[in-house]
């Protein structure tokens, strides 16, 4: 659904909770913040407050999460909550955290999804623009890769092939909506195999994950209870990916195609769009391949009026 406006909360959300890699607590709100904004992190537990915007220039590290930084100040594992910002159409938001870590709740979007329903959504008056594609792009590594081709709403398959005898290949399809992404995304969780966790605690990762806010799979299958779906897996890479493109600061038109990929190429796609954008800001008088585009306000709404979900 395309939708003219750009949208900030209506009051303010806060939650607390563990950080899944430093196992440590961090207290996170979310305040509502003007037109053309976009979404900015700042760490309030430093001496003086941190101000990170979430754009492909401060990516800093996307090992087993994505992380931005600035100015040696970082924010870690932001996927979910970004993803969560870009399912509900919360164009302009400040994050005001009390440690390096958004916390990880359930190991899902559907948390965040949830904080953001209850403080509600306030349309502004400024058009909302989308980053439209015009030609495909493509990243790859080995037998991995990521494309995004044209196309008038944003669509994603992803086809994941998991090194586990009961878990093979699996593949979905969504056209992503707000609808789509409540309903058959956001509470898609993070997962880890229980060979993988010693490792993971002698790299200080996952220090934090326990069976409350991860799959956990073992030899047999998970070992903590039912799957939400039962491609859950894929589905929540699909979740990792709406979080790491919104890094872009607009939605995307487009059909992406993912193969065995992963924040490492997800945020190489994000980086290549960008890298676009920034030639054509250079030469606008040039054919590009990223078109931005916007519907325009067709009438005066008020400012205050609540938009659904």
């Amino acid at each position: 659904m395309i939708v003219s406006h750009q949208r900030t909360l209506q009051t303010i959300a806060t939650c607390e909770g563990i950080g899944i890699h430093t196992g440590r607590s961090a207290k996170m709100s979310l305040r509502p913040a003007p037109a053309n904004s976009g979404v900015v992190f700042t760490r309030i537990d430093l001496p003086h407050a941190a101000t990170i915007e979430a754009k492909p220039a401060h990516i800093v590290d996307v090992h087993h999460a994505t992380t931005i930084g600035k100015n040696g100040v970082k924010v870690r594992t932001i996927e979910h909550l970004m993803a969560a910002f870009a399912g509900t159409g919360l164009d302009n938001v400040l994050v005001e955290l009390d440690g390096e870590e958004v916390p990880t709740m359930d190991g899902s979007a559907a948390p965040f999804v949830e904080l953001i329903r209850k403080a509600g959504l306030r349309r502004q008056m400024v058009a909302k623009t989308y980053l439209k594609i015009k030609e495909r792009l493509v990243v790859e590594s080995g037998r991995s890769s990521i494309q995004i081709v044209p196309s008038e709403r944003l669509q994603v398959i992803y086809t994941m092939p998991f090194d586990h005898p009961l878990l093979g290949e699996q593949s979905v399809a969504f056209d992503i909506t707000r609808e789509t992404f409540a309903n058959e995304i956001a509470s898609c969780r993070t997962y880890g195999f229980l060979k993988d966790i010693e490792e993971l605690r002698r790299r200080n990762l996952g220090l934090g994950g326990s069976f409350e806010n991860a799959i956990v799979i073992g030899e047999g299958g998970v070992v903590n209870g039912a799957l939400r779906f039962r491609d859950e897996l894929v589905r929540h890479k699909v979740l990792d990916l709406l979080g790491d493109l919104y890094l872009l600061g607009r939605p995307i038109l487009g059909t992406v195609i993912a193969h065995g990929a992963g924040h490492h190429l997800h945020t190489r796609l994000v980086r290549e769009i960008q890298r676009h954008l920034d030639l054509e800001h250079m030469a606008p008088a040039r054919s590009g391949v990223i078109e931005r585009w916007a519907r325009p306000l067709l009438q005066p709404e008020r400012a205050l009026e609540v938009a659904p979900l």
